[in-house]
């Protein structure tokens, strides 16, 4: 057993697999890597009610779904603990997939620590923005002090981060969220707020303002959930969940910062009609921004992960606004084999096989918070990358020839 003393070099954070019971694992050993709920037997199905109702009804076919090594996997949700909420079993192991591995699937470095009870940290990884994404963003913006509201672990701040920009706040209502972006974030000042409440936005906002001293804020960042914002005004007593979005507009009219970044779920362009996404443009664009949104697709920028979302940026002192280079193939919608995937002239996107092959073997229900890692068994420029080894630009510049 590894200690938390351990040098990082030897070290594994949260490679803890979820448990199984016996009738789900069952079902994952029947699934081949590519396959999903249509492999498992009829004499197997019968024993599940949920499963013999998909059969019927015809559900998805990510359900029960086993990743391919040669492929990116799909997008990592709040429950990759269940085989059957989406595609999650291990590529060569009869289980789903270990708290770690998610994290590498969603590009946060082994040197980024996980906090809390388990049910907690599934939602830190999957609810994360993947911080080679937000890398890629953040090249495209100037570099200065930024505040990250809706933080949540910290993956939008991790990719900031290593683009060059100063966190100074960051501000989150989920306690356990709070407590991982402060392990790995310590120079940050982190809010645990729920910004719903007048009192506690105000904290946040004048925690903001002391740390400025009277400058301008350079970057305003964050990723409200997506359930949108009432129209009637910035706080809807009757359902708070209404505003988030809201509150990081009040957020933008108060501090009027050179840049804005909101990040969201492709959902978003249909919540209401789209009314809250055009609700959004607009009220930047009346508080004189240049407002430009883009739908970006993360297995372009390096993460292991077909995971689309929304990103809209905000400028005062520009013009225009251009997305980040692409640096790999998309995988289009539907594509379940790397046959299916058309030549571009960009390297194939980074695989799960890439990502996770060298992590410790697992049985379900198996692991532990800190366990022993061999170097030697480092062997792709993703695991590099991963385990500290060598900088984003030296793994592009290698993976990408």
């Amino acid at each position: 057993m590894a200690t938390d003393s351990m040098p990082h070099e030897r070290t594994l954070w949260n490679h803890v697999a979820p448990p199984l019971s016996a009738l789900d694992l069952e079902m994952v050993r029947a699934v081949p890597p590519g396959g999903d709920w249509r492999d498992i037997p009829a004499e197997i199905i019968a024993k599940s009610s949920r499963l013999k109702q998909i059969s019927k009804s015809g559900g998805r076919t990510t359900y029960y779904g086993r990743l391919r090594s040669d492929m990116p996997s799909y997008t990592i949700s709040t429950y990759f603990n269940r085989p059957g909420n989406g595609t999650f079993i291990h590529p060569t192991q009869d289980r789903t997939i270990s708290l770690r591995e998610a994290a590498r699937l969603q590009s946060f470095p082994d040197s980024f620590r996980f906090s809390g009870p388990f049910s907690s940290i599934l939602k830190q990884v999957g609810n994360a923005v993947p911080p080679l994404l937000a890398r890629a963003v953040g090249e495209t913006l100037a570099a200065g002090s930024t505040v990250d509201l809706f933080c949540g672990a910290g993956g939008l701040s991790s990719g900031l981060q290593q683009a060059g920009h100063k966190i100074m706040v960051a501000a989150d209502v989920d306690p356990h969220m709070c407590q991982t972006y402060s392990l790995n974030h310590p120079g940050v000042r982190v809010l645990c707020r729920d910004m719903s409440h007048r009192n506690e936005y105000q904290e946040v906002l004048e925690e903001i303002e002391n740390r400025l001293r009277g400058r301008t804020l350079s970057l305003l960042a964050g990723g409200p959930p997506c359930q949108g914002f009432s129209t009637a005004g910035w706080w809807n007593s009757a359902d708070n969940r209404n505003i988030l979005l809201g509150i990081m507009l009040r957020a933008v009219r108060d501090l009027m910062p050179e840049q804005v970044l909101i990040e969201n779920v492709p959902g978003i362009k249909w919540i209401a009609g789209g009314t809250y996404l055009q609700r959004a443009l607009s009220v930047l664009g009346e508080l004189d921004y240049t407002v430009v949104f883009r739908v970006l697709h993360a297995e372009q920028y390096g993460v292991p992960q077909r995971r689309t979302r929304v990103i809209i940026v905000g400028l005062r002192a520009r013009d225009t606004w251009d997305p980040p280079q692409l640096l790999f193939q998309a995988i289009p919608r539907g594509c379940r084999f790397p046959v299916c995937v058309p030549p571009c002239g960009l390297p194939f996107p980074v695989t799960v096989g890439e990502a996770i092959a060298d992590l410790p073997r697992l049985v379900p229900g198996a692991g532990a918070e800190v366990v022993p890692y061999d170097e030697v068994w480092t062997t792709t420029e993703y695991q590099r990358l991963m385990r500290g080894k060598i900088s984003f630009h030296q793994f592009v510049a290698r993976r990408c020839l």
